[in-house]
């Protein structure tokens, strides 16, 4: 395939050209895309004129901004690449940002905290902001302000047909629910519009205590966070350090359980809550509970900015029962062996839950806690032993897990048409499907986690 047989499709890189391979790279290295053309778009008009061939070359499309999670690889389609589209703009007076689609929080945390603004990034300040939003979006703020997607006003969406659409509670009000909760099923979203709120400062940090005391911090973890407020986005846990500079040294190389969470609002009530903490177990091996800045909350995950093999499992969990807790224990605890870099139990609820009618497993699980496993994946062993733990994951905690799934975790074998589904009530699912047939009605957004795997042949 040559540039010259695709004279309509601007900066498009076919797998002979110079620059090919990095166009396709995604961050997890575990994610291998395969196109038959990469179009480094720069507007969505290149948006447009990209699906526009797909469809006329029959061709499916995929579309990647930093590629930090990937449902499908892009293997013999058109993967549209937006990571040229950083425009970020911010009305502090209206309190909303406007991005483009390949903008990366980074771009919007600096932008809004000029202003005494945050949007609602997860743990992660390099994750592109569109797909993060899309598939839900779960953060250190998000128990008192939602899921990302909640706070979205509007969006720009390049369909199937290759049109430009805007999509609001007030404009394709059907499109506009789809897409948040969706992901990529419905089309290319070329710009987003969503609400900032006021937060500067937080207090948050972590508490790491030495692995060998797994179980005390689990069992008073679980009873501490049950009736924290909403201000309150906490997690329990295990991580394991990889020996190397970037990683501070009293962490370097080592393994610890950790109390690690972030309070939104009166800061001297967040200080008491902490202290509760602190009285209970004792002194942490390292405190980094603070006052900070809200632009600065990446610091509590420390997830890792360069490029990496990972691989990974979710699981949404009823609760932190004693069961539960043994559980997690014999996965992730001092005689566990966990090739695994982290197994964390987020906290739900709060405004998590988000309104009734959203399009998020969030508000109708019974489930109390969110959690993700996660192992690097650099050599054959590694991916080896990093499966065989996951597969243990999923059967040590199936008794405790609601068997529903959050789509933001879901990334390549795991994003099967099951775990997709699982992600949605029935009524959600019915309508969902029905929208996919209305706008893409051949699956032309297909390298996703994608719902139409999920309807009969003869409907497709």
């Amino acid at each position: 395939m040559s540039l010259t047989d695709l004279d309509q499709i601007a900066s498009g890189l076919a797998p002979d050209d110079d620059g090919y391979a990095a166009a396709h790279r995604a961050w997890n290295l575990s994610a291998r895309h395969r196109p038959a053309l990469v179009v480094m778009a720069e507007n969505a008009e290149d948006v447009q004129r990209a699906v526009r061939y797909a469809r006329s070359a029959d061709l499916g499309v995929g579309v990647m901004a930093t590629g930090h999670g990937t449902g499908t690889p892009c293997d013999g389609g058109v993967l549209v690449n937006t990571s040229r589209m950083r425009d970020v703009q911010v009305n502090p007076a209206a309190r909303v940002a406007r991005v483009a689609a390949g903008a990366i929080w980074a771009d919007v945390v600096t932008a809004a905290a000029a202003h005494g603004l945050a949007g609602l990034p997860g743990s992660s300040t390099t994750v592109g902001v569109v797909g993060y939003t899309l598939g839900g979006g779960f953060g250190w703020l998000g128990r008192r302000y939602g899921l990302a997607a909640h706070s979205v006003i509007r969006a720009e969406v390049v369909t199937a047909d290759g049109e430009l659409r805007s999509a609001s509670a007030y404009e394709n009000p059907d499109l506009f629910w789809g897409l948040l909760g969706g992901t990529g099923n419905f089309g290319i979203v070329t710009a987003l519009e969503f609400a900032l709120h006021p937060v500067t400062t937080v207090y948050a940090g972590n508490l790491y205590f030495p692995l060998e005391r797994a179980r005390d911090v689990a069992e008073f973890y679980a009873n501490w966070s049950r009736d924290a407020p909403s201000e309150l986005t906490s997690a329990l846990t295990f991580r394991r350090f990889p020996p190397v500079p970037t990683v501070p040294e009293p962490l370097r190389g080592r393994s610890f359980v950790a109390v690690r969470g972030c309070w939104c609002g009166d800061l001297e009530a967040g200080r008491v809550l902490v202290d509760q903490a602190r009285e209970t177990l004792g002194p942490a091996e390292l405190d980094t509970f603070a006052p900070m800045p809200a632009a600065r909350l990446a610091a509590v995950s420390m997830d890792p900015v360069d490029p990496l093999p990972v691989r990974n499992r979710t699981e949404l969990i009823r609760d932190l029962t004693p069961g539960t807790i043994d559980a997690l224990v014999d996965l992730a605890g001092p005689d566990s062996r966990s090739p695994l870099v982290m197994l964390e139990a987020r906290q739900l609820g709060g405004a998590l839950v988000g309104p009734p009618d959203a399009l998020s497993p969030m508000a109708h699980t019974t489930a109390r806690f969110s959690l993700n496993a996660i192992g690097m994946t650099a050599t054959p062993e590694q991916d080896s032993a990093v499966r065989a733990q996951l597969e243990k994951v999923a059967r040590r905690l199936q008794p405790y897990a609601t068997g529903e799934t959050y789509l933001n975790f879901l990334d390549l074998d795991g994003a099967t048409p099951d775990r997709i589904r699982a992600a949605y009530s029935a009524a959600d699912w019915q309508r969902l499907l029905a929208l996919k047939e209305h706008y893409d009605p051949t699956n032309v957004f297909r390298f996703n986690r994608n719902l139409a795997a999920s309807i009969p042949t003869h409907r497709k």
